[in-house]
């Protein structure tokens, strides 16, 4: 299961870099008040903070992966924890990529719908980003969590 879990997480950190990449290419192309919304510090903010939780996943995701070969409560702890980032880092990434894209973001004729659709299935496949954090704190507290 862990290895599933794993592979899981591999998938969606390719899904987070689409989004992203999207994302960053979109606002670039669309103008507002004559510049691109690219040009605007907030979503520049928002573009950062994307961009950090794509990286942070694609790192749990190697470290989750380095674990496989460990002791069990090992790679459990290391797949718990990747799959909590991933988790959170699929809701932030895509629910930020389609309000930058505006109401045509979920459109069928856009690619990022389509991501951000898959971005939400790996959210809880396996068991939801609060279930894999309580089995983290388990594993890593025992009974006494």
């Amino acid at each position: 299961m862990d290895e599933a879990v794993a592979a899981t997480c591999a998938e969606a950190c390719g899904v987070l870099r689409k989004l992203h990449e999207g994302t960053l290419e979109y606002t670039k192309q669309r103008k507002q008040f004559g510049q691109p919304i690219s040009s605007f510090q907030v979503l520049q903010h928002r573009m950062v903070d994307m961009f950090i939780q794509l990286e942070q996943s694609i790192s749990m995701t190697y470290m989750a992966t380095i674990k496989l070969t460990d002791t069990d409560v090992e790679r459990a702890k290391a797949v718990a924890a990747a799959k909590v980032q991933i988790g959170k880092a699929c809701k932030f990434v895509g629910q930020n990529a389609i309000q930058l894209h505006g109401g045509m973001g979920m459109t069928d004729e856009m690619a990022i719908g389509h991501y951000f659709k898959r971005a939400t299935m790996i959210e809880g496949a396996f068991g939801s980003t609060d279930h894999y954090l309580a089995r983290y704190e388990t594993l890593s507290l025992g009974a006494a969590a």
